[in-house]
């Protein structure tokens, strides 16, 4: 039953996420619209963090809340296949450097933006021993 659980959850998680993903994609317009799957994705990785670490140390979520924040909010919100799909457009129409500056801005900031989530949850948790 908890994986019946767990399925519904991030089934409803995922359509926020999707949800919000397109709305932000609507919003923004820009000329080169790769950016802001990179600005997505890198602020998924953060949030991430967030839901991983310091949501259930603070809040009594279940499980299956947690993974379907996780998988379902956060996965459908990022999105590996469209970063992979619009590097391949930008090498595949000659902007080789902009292909590369796009990776490396989504894989660095990306690992910084997790790496800012888990230390803030750290941090935040920490302060409870004080």
């Amino acid at each position: 039953m908890s994986y019946l659980k767990k399925v519904l959850a991030i089934t409803v998680f995922a359509m926020l996420g999707g949800g919000l993903r397109e709305l932000l994609s609507l919003i923004v317009t820009w000329p080169q619209h790769f950016w802001i799957t990179a600005i997505i994705n890198i602020t998924g990785a953060f949030i991430l963090s967030l839901i991983t670490g310091l949501l259930p140390a603070r809040l009594s979520l279940s499980e299956a809340v947690v993974t379907g924040m996780s998988v379902g909010l956060v996965g459908s919100f990022t999105t590996f296949s469209t970063f992979t799909s619009e590097t391949l457009q930008l090498l595949q129409n000659d902007h080789s450097v902009l292909a590369i500056l796009y990776i490396g801005v989504s894989l660095g900031l990306g690992l910084l933006a997790g790496l800012a989530g888990n230390l803030l949850s750290e941090n935040w948790l920490s302060g409870d021993d004080a």
